[in-house]
C-alpha cells in the first residue's frame, strides 16, 4: 500500500498568505514595538518547536515500545519535524532580541540585582548561545539518523532498520529528557530571571507531547478527509483520544503541583510569579489555561464513545492548540513586556510561523510514501482493532 502526497493548491496559496501576512506583522512590529516583536518570535518560535520535537518523542515512544497501531500514521510525525532547522536559525537571528527579552541579558544588571548576579555564570550571553547550538545539535543529529533509517526501511525491509531506529529511538528520549529541559530554563522560565520551578522542565517535555498529538490529529483527519489514510478506523481514533486524555490528566496534575507547591512553600521568589498573573489583567488568561488545557478536554474525552467521533476529536485538537498558545503567552508576556497586548504583530507573526510550518509539513510529507511500506507492524496498523 503506497501513498504519495501531492501538496493541494489551495493549502499551498494559503501556506504563502500566512507567511506573507507574517512577515508584514514582524516588520510593522519591529518599526513600532520591536521588544513586543521579539517576545512574538519567541512564543511562536518555541511553539512550533515544541510541537515538532513533540512529535519526534512520539514516534520514539512507538518504536521503545513496539506499538503497531500507529504506524500508518508515522510519516506525519516525521515532516512535522522539518521544522527544527528553521527553529534553530531563528534562535540565532533572536540574538539581536535577546537583550529586549531577558532582564538577565540587560548589561550592568549584576551590578545592582544580587539575585541575577547569583545566575552570571549560568544565565549570561555567550554561554546562553553555546546551549543554544549543542542543544540543536544533539536534536538535529538524532532526527538525521531517525529519518535515515525510516526511508531506508521503505526500501529494504526487513527487521535491521526497526532494531536501529528502536535504538535511536531510546537515545532520543533520553536525551530529550534532559535537553528540552534546558531549553525550556534557558529560553522561558529564565524571562523571570528570579523565578525557578523544578518542575518546569517536565511540564515543558508533557506539553510538547500533548499538543504534538493535538495537531497530528487534525493532519490525520485533513488527510483522510483528502482521500488519504483510507483504512483509518474509529480504533485509531479511540486511541488517539486516548493519548489525549491521559495527557490531559497528567499536564493538569503538573498545573496543580507546580501551583499548590509555590503557593505552600509561600517564598517570595517564586510566589510572585503567580501573584502577578492571578490579578487583572492577566488572570482571566490565568484560569482559561486550565480551562481549555485541562477542564474541557478531561471532561469531554472521557468517554470514548464521544471521543473517538471525528468532529469531538477535531474541536478539542484545535481548542489544545489554542491553549498551548494561552500557556506560552502567560510564561513570556509578563516577564517580558509586562502587558497585554494581542494585536497585528502578535495574530499576524503567529499566523506567518503557522504557515511556514505548514509549507514545511506539507512539503516532507511529498519526500517520501504517506505510508511507511515496510514497517514490520503495517499490517497490524492496517487492521487495528480494539
Amino acid at each position: 500500500m503506497r501513498e504519495t502526497f501531492e501538496i493541494p493548491q489551495k493549502a499551498r496559496i494559503l501556506a504563502m498568505v500566512l507567511i506573507a501576512a507574517g512577515l508584514l506583522a514582524l516588520i510593522f512590529g519591529f518599526i513600532t514595538d520591536s521588544s513586543r516583536t521579539w517576545a512574538s518570535i519567541l512564543l511562536n518560535n518555541f511553539y512550533f518547536l515544541s510541537i515538532a520535537l513533540g512529535a519526534l518523542f512520539f514516534i520514539s515512544i512507538q518504536y521503545v515500545t513496539e506499538s503497531g497501531w500507529s504506524t500508518m500514521f508515522k510519516r506525519i510525525p516525521e515532516a512535522m519535524t522539518s521544522y527544527v532547522p528553521v527553529a534553530f536559525v531563528v534562535m540565532l537571528i533572536m540574538f539581536a532580541g535577546v537583550r529586549e527579552i531577558y532582564e538577565w541579558a540587560v548589561p550592568g544588571i549584576t551590578e545592582t540585582d544580587y539575585l541575577i548576579a547569583h545566575k552570571a555564570p549560568y544565565l549570561n550571553i555567550p554561554f546562553f548561545y553555546i546551549r543554544v547550538l549543542l542543544l540543536f545539535g544533539a536534536w538535529s543529529f538524532l532526527l538525521y539518523v531517525i529519518r535515515k533509517y525510516s526511508l531506508r526501511e521503505d526500501t529494504e525491509g526487513g527487521l535491521a532498520m526497526f532494531i536501529k531506529l528502536k535504538h535511536f529511538s531510546r537515545v532520543f528520549i533520553f536525551v530529550y529528557a534532559l535537553t528540552f529541559s534546558v531549553a525550556a530554563f534557558d529560553w522561558i522560565m529564565s524571562i523571570d530571571s528570579h523565578w525557578f520551578s523544578t518542575l518546569f522542565g517536565l511540564k515543558a517535555i508533557i506539553s510538547s507531547f500533548y499538543y504534538a498529538i493535538a495537531f497530528m490529529v487534525l493532519m490525520i483527519l485533513w488527510l483522510n478527509n483528502s482521500g488519504y489514510f483510507a483504512p483509518l478506523n474509529k480504533y485509531h481514533l479511540n486511541d488517539f483520544s486516548r493519548y489525549l486524555f491521559r495527557l490531559s490528566i497528567v499536564w493538569g496534575y503538573l498545573w496543580f503541583m507546580q501551583y499548590f507547591i509555590i503557593w505552600f512553600a509561600n517564598i517570595p521568589e517564586t510566589t510572585f510569579y503567580y501573584a502577578y498573573r492571578v490579578t487583572e489583567p492577566w488572570s482571566f488568561l490565568f484560569y482559561t489555561e486550565l480551562i481549555v488545557n485541562w477542564t474541557i478536554p478531561f471532561l469531554v474525552l472521557m468517554s470514548d464513545e464521544i471521543g473517538r467521533k471525528r468532529v469531538v476529536l477535531a474541536s478539542i485538537s484545535i481548542l489544545l492548540l489554542f491553549g498551548f498558545y494561552i500557556s506560552l503567552f502567560l510564561h513570556i508576556m509578563p516577564g517580558s513586556i509586562g502587558f497585554i497586548n494581542i494585536g497585528f504583530i502578535e495574530i499576524g507573526s503567529f499566523a506567518g510561523f503557522a504557515g511556514l510550518f505548514m509549507l514545511l509539513f506539507m512539503y516532507a510529507l511529498t519526500r517520501a510514501s504517506l505510508v511507511p511500506v515496510n514497517h514490520p507492524f503495517l499490517q497490524e496498523s492496517l487492521n487495528h482493532h480494539l
